[in-house]
């Protein structure tokens, strides 16, 4: 027999095998670094969310819609609130209320029927907690016939002061008072109608985060309420402020005769 051939040599080095104490204790090492998210959770408070709409079958009017949350405000990256899966104001800062401190979810702008309320906690740390409360909205009450519709008013400087003058426009309906000023811009109020040719106007109604379109804007941060008589004449509708209120600036403002335009 011819001489055997030795072994083609490897084109790459083979590795020594790691002693057996070197390797549990690298196993042993890999499951610890695997396990440390999971341990630091376990030690973590868990992260809950409470509103006041807990356990309401059906919503009045208006009510207030604030979340509690077992996180300290200083962990908190914001609290937002969703109806029918869409956002529809957003809190960072406790309390944290739908429409701002002290304010009020107003039914008014949503059809009657069943409807899905959900306040939703993200953490600083990328955690989220929610609350969610299926709920029936009755049907807005309508303002007084001789009210309903749209008016106008074109005021001069000196009535409009601090506010844009020119043509402003008002829209009276079950939903409440939408407000339109010659930029463009306006707010969108709640009003109770309180008894004959008596009303309040109250909060400011949002249906979306900061709308320029929304809210009480001559008291947004207190959504004071102002009372007003009023008047209807043929195609004109006056009121007069009742004093006294907080909403500085509003009632003086409003208190003017409007013409119906429409």
């Amino acid at each position: 027999m011819g001489q055997l051939e030795s072994p083609a040599h490897h084109r790459w080095p083979v590795r020594a095998a790691l002693p057996l104490a070197l390797t549990l204790a690298l196993a042993l090492a890999i499951a610890i670094v695997a396990a440390l998210p999971a341990l630091a959770g376990a030690g973590r408070k868990p992260l809950t969310i409470r509103t006041t709409l807990v356990g309401k079958k059906v919503l009045p009017h208006r009510i207030h819609w604030t979340a509690r949350t077992s996180l300290p405000e200083s962990k908190v990256s914001a609290v937002t609130f969703i109806i029918d899966g869409k956002v529809r104001w957003i809190e960072q800062r406790a309390p944290y209320t739908y429409g701002d401190d002290g304010n009020w979810l107003v039914t008014s702008w949503l059809t009657p029927g069943r409807h899905r309320f959900t306040a939703r906690v993200t953490a600083i740390s990328g955690r989220r907690a929610s609350a969610t409360t299926v709920a029936r909205v009755i049907p807005a009450p309508p303002p007084p016939s001789e009210l309903s519709g749209q008016w106008t008013r074109l005021y001069t400087p000196e009535e409009a002061g601090d506010a844009p003058p020119g043509r402003w426009n008002l829209m009276i309906d079950s939903t409440g008072w939408r407000i339109r000023d010659p930029n463009g811009e306006g707010a969108r109020i709640d009003v109770a109608y309180l008894g004959p040719e008596l009303l309040e106007t109250r909060g400011g109604i949002w249906t979306k985060p900061r709308n320029h379109d929304e809210g009480q804007a001559w008291c947004e941060d207190t959504n004071t309420p102002v009372r007003f008589n009023w008047e209807v004449h043929g195609s004109s509708l006056t009121f007069a402020f009742v004093a006294p209120s907080r909403c500085d600036g509003f009632g003086p403002f409003f208190s003017r005769t409007w013409s119906r335009s429409g």
